[in-house]
């Protein structure tokens, strides 16, 4: 991956019409990815499509918005076993928002059985959803002690939303954070990432948006351009050392 000046890593190309496709596509622009998928049948299928793609890491996903598919309790062994298995690891964690109330539980139960995976087995890069949730994931990771420098899990909160207090926490405790646009458009998210360090910084897009949604790979390389140029004016940090060290942070945890 050395070759490649920018790496997405917080997208769903499985939500693409052709992910094979796209993820050549990508590599033509220079752009490596973190391909998140939201159950693990899709992740079944897009390991598959994508192992030939060297530009790109699929991660072993249960997105929290798609658990009411899965019965967490029947299939713990499962879930287990694929997390266990595999080193990339999301899209995983918790949406405790009203509209997502009814699934609590099962959310709570299928992280804490990932983190158990993470924490037994080691090394794994998670990208990780967390709405209305910082506290409740960084408990149950820390709880099942997967977040640990012995166990030598990466934990990035993709498109971070939650208080200071909770940034402050979760920088503590090691986390990434991977950026996208929209966190550059509100007041909050812009002191935010003036606070997060350096070297903690990663960018996203988490595009596509969904199943059939527009996505081009030369638009998602001007979208990872344009939120570099807007952090380093923010940070007021040398643009293109800010883009190195970005880049190359992601690229020691894409390593295989």
């Amino acid at each position: 991956m050395g070759e490649l000046a920018y790496f997405d890593m917080h997208c769903h190309l499985g939500f693409c019409e052709d992910a094979t496709q796209a993820a050549r596509a990508l590599a033509a622009a220079g752009v490596g990815a973190f391909s998140n998928t939201v159950t693990p049948a899709e992740f079944a299928e897009q390991r598959v499509a994508l192992a030939g793609a060297g530009n790109v890491r699929t991660g072993a996903g249960l997105h929290p918005w798609w658990i009411g598919e899965y019965d967490v309790a029947a299939n713990w062994d499962r879930l287990f076993g694929l997390v266990a298995r595999n080193r990339f690891v999301g899209e995983v964690g918790l949406d405790l928002s009203p509209r997502r109330a009814d699934t609590r539980e099962a959310q709570l139960v299928a992280l804490s059985c990932i983190a158990h995976a993470c924490a037994r087995t080691g090394r794994k890069v998670l990208s990780v959803h967390a709405v209305r949730a910082v506290d409740d994931v960084l408990d149950v990771l820390e709880r099942a002690d997967a977040l640990t420098v012995d166990a030598g899990n990466a934990c990035i909160i993709h498109w971070f939303s939650g208080t200071s207090d909770q940034l402050t926490r979760a920088r503590r405790t090691g986390c990434y954070f991977s950026v996208n646009p929209r966190m550059l458009q509100s007041k909050r998210g812009r002191a935010y990432l003036q606070a997060i360090p350096v070297d903690r910084l990663l960018l996203e897009t988490d595009e596509p948006a969904s199943a059939g949604a527009s996505w081009d790979a030369t638009r998602v390389r001007e979208l990872l351009e344009e939120t570099l140029t807007q952090l380093a004016v923010l940070r007021g940090d040398d643009p293109a050392q800010l883009r190195e060290q970005i880049a190359q942070t992601s690229r020691t945890l894409l390593q295989q």
